[in-house]
């Protein structure tokens, strides 16, 4: 079944077009459509910054007539691949067409059918590429994620272990200063004892006068030990109870990280639990592209 081309001609007005001359872009109103005479003319999208030929239009075919039809603009850019003639037809001319010309009628309605069917195959090979490249990513990322994952929940374990080794250490460190802390009493019991023992000598000393001379100067030197073990007694006992207190800080704070690293740990599970997830994501999604492709 062929097109009247003269009443295409009477109907439209005709143009002729050279190879490489853009016909209309993306964008442009609809406001004609085009029936090809001669020659041919490739359609591009534009996606990303690239051309992606969608159809190639030869002798006989039309096209342009779903953007007059529904009155939108441009999906696509038209581009003479040869050297063309072409027919021009407006809305209103199209459609006075459409009532005497049944053939026209016949070929619009097969065309639209075709392209309808053709652009479907083609976004659902699409749609399938992409979920497939969505699929891939998501996956790697999902892989190196729970790799990361694994490594921190790795490096908190150790950290953890550190940390109760630390407390364990601290906690006998505590034991030595309490132990530290009943020597200490008993020295300066010792001591007091000690310059009570002096004092009494130094008085034996004074009663027994030139002959208890040499005990006194003994009793004086017992006296001045005395008073130097207590001194150093209290200034040791001063610096463990300093020990003791700062160990109760250091106890606390590394209880305090263990629960912190406790929680970080359940976070991390949960993270790696979101993973999973996502990797059967992917999964899925790779397996309806391959339904798709």
């Amino acid at each position: 079944m062929e097109m009247n081309e003269q009443l295409l001609k009477e109907a439209g007005h005709v143009i002729t077009k050279q190879s490489g001359e853009v016909i209309f872009r993306a964008g442009d109103p609809g406001e004609d459509m085009y029936v090809l005479l001669s020659g041919s003319v490739n359609v591009f999208l534009e996606q990303n910054g690239s051309s992606i030929p969608v159809a190639k239009f030869r002798q006989g075919d039309f096209f342009g007539e779903m953007s007059l039809l529904e009155g939108m603009p441009r999906s696509g850019t038209a581009i003479v691949d040869r050297d063309s003639e072409l027919v021009v037809l407006g809305e209103d001319s199209f459609r006075k067409l459409m009532k005497e010309d049944i053939v026209l009628v016949w070929r619009v309605m097969k065309g639209l059918s075709t392209r309808i069917r053709s652009t479907n195959n083609e976004l659902i090979k699409r749609i399938g590429v992409d979920l497939q490249e969505v699929s891939k990513l998501l996956q790697e990322n999902a892989q190196g994620l729970s790799t990361s994952i694994v490594h921190i929940a790795a490096s908190a374990g150790e950290i953890d272990t550190n940390e109760r080794q630390l407390a364990q250490q601290i906690k006998e460190v505590q034991v030595i200063s309490k132990d530290i802390g009943v020597m200490l009493e008993f020295i300066r019991n010792v001591a007091t004892q000690t310059h009570i023992l002096g004092l009494n000598a130094a008085i034996e000393a004074a009663r027994s006068g030139e002959h208890g001379r040499g005990f006194g100067v003994i009793a004086e030197e017992i006296r001045k030990l005395s008073a130097q073990s207590k001194d150093n007694a209290e200034k040791i006992a001063n610096l463990t109870e300093q020990i003791v207190l700062n160990m109760d800080k250091i106890t606390s704070s590394s209880e305090n990280s263990v629960l912190r690293i406790n929680e970080q740990a359940d976070a991390t599970n949960q993270m790696v639990a979101t993973v999973d997830t996502m990797a059967g994501l992917a999964v899925r999604l790779s397996a309806i592209a391959s339904t798709l492709t």
